[in-house]
C-alpha cells in the first residue's frame, strides 16, 4: 500500500495514509481561516459581524433581499442540498452504514460508528446551547429555524457523520483509489451543505466555519481511535489487499 511519508520522517510511514492526510489538510485550512478571522479574539467580534453580514448581502439581490442572486432554481437547489445535512437524512445514512457493517459481520466497527455518531450529536447540541448566538436577522430566512446559530448544526453534524463514516469505512478498504474517492465525496457533501445554510440565510459564514472545524476535529479523533483499536485487534482489519 502506498503511503504519504518523507525520508526525513521515517516514523510517519503507515501513519500518514491518504485518508488521514485528507483530514489533516481540511483541518489545517479551517483552523487557518479561524485564526485569520479572529474568532479566538473577543475584541475582533465586531469585525467578524461585519464580514458575516457582508457575505449575506452579497448573495442576495440588492433591490429585494428575500431573493438570491442567480438563476431561479438556485433557491430550491440549496433547500435540497441542505436536507442532506438534516436529521432525517443523516439518520438514514447512518443506519445504512450500520446495516452494511452488519452484513460484513463487522460488529465492533458498527458499535464504533454508532458511538461516534451519537457522541458527535451530543457535542453539537452542547456547543450550540453554550454559545447561544442568534440567527441572522439582516436578511430574510428562506426556511424556518429556531435553534441557536453557532456553530451550524447542519455543517457540524454533516462533517461529524460524513467524514467519520468515510474515515471509518476506509479502514475496512485496502484500495487507495476507493479510499480517495470515499473521502473526496464526503468532503464535497460537507462543503455543499455548509454553503447552502448561508444561501438560505439561516447561518452566518462563521457559523459554518465553526461547524466545519468542530466536525473535522471530531472526525480526526474518531479516525485515530479506529486506527488504534484496529492495531490492537479490537476492530476488524481489511480482509484482502487490492490495487
Amino acid at each position: 500500500m502506498k503511503v504519504i511519508h518523507s525520508r526525513y520522517f521515517p516514523g510517519a510511514k503507515g501513519i500518514l495514509r491518504y485518508d488521514v492526510f485528507y483530514l489533516f489538510v481540511f483541518l489545517f485550512i479551517f483552523i487557518l481561516f479561524w485564526s485569520v478571522l479572529g474568532l479566538s479574539d473577543l475584541a475582533e467580534r465586531g469585525r467578524i459581524q461585519t464580514f458575516d453580514e457582508y457575505v449575506l448581502f452579497m448573495i442576495r439581490q440588492a433591490e429585494d433581499p428575500s431573493q438570491l442572486r442567480g438563476p431561479e432554481w438556485l433557491r430550491d437547489f440549496m433547500r435540497d442540498i441542505t436536507a442532506l445535512g438534516g436529521a432525517p437524512v443523516l439518520t438514514l445514512i447512518t443506519l445504512g452504514v450500520i446495516g452494511y457493517l452488519l452484513l460484513r459481520k463487522s460488529y465492533r466497527s458498527m458499535w464504533l460508528v454508532l458511538i461516534a455518531t451519537l457522541s458527535g450529536l451530543g457535542m453539537s447540541l452542547l456547543l450550540k446551547f453554550y454559545f447561544i448566538r442568534p440567527r441572522p436577522s439582516v436578511v430574510p430566512h428562506l426556511m424556518i429555524e429556531t435553534t441557536p446559530s453557532f456553530p451550524s448544526g447542519h455543517s457540524m453534524m454533516s462533517a461529524v457523520i460524513y467524514l467519520t463514516l468515510a474515515a471509518l469505512l476506509t479502514r475496512l478498504e485496502t484500495s487507495n483509489k476507493v479510499r480517495i474517492y470515499t473521502m473526496s465525496i464526503a468532503f464535497f457533501f460537507v462543503f455543499l451543505i455548509g454553503i447552502s445554510r448561508v444561501f438560505l440565510g439561516v447561518h452566518y459564514p462563521t457559523d459554518i466555519l465553526g461547524g466545519w472545524t468542530f466536525g473535522v476535529v471530531w472526525a480526526v479523533l474518531c479516525w485515530y481511535i479506529a486506527r488504534y483499536l484496529q492495531k490492537q485487534g479490537a476492530i476488524e482489519e481489511p480482509e484482502t489487499e487490492t490495487t
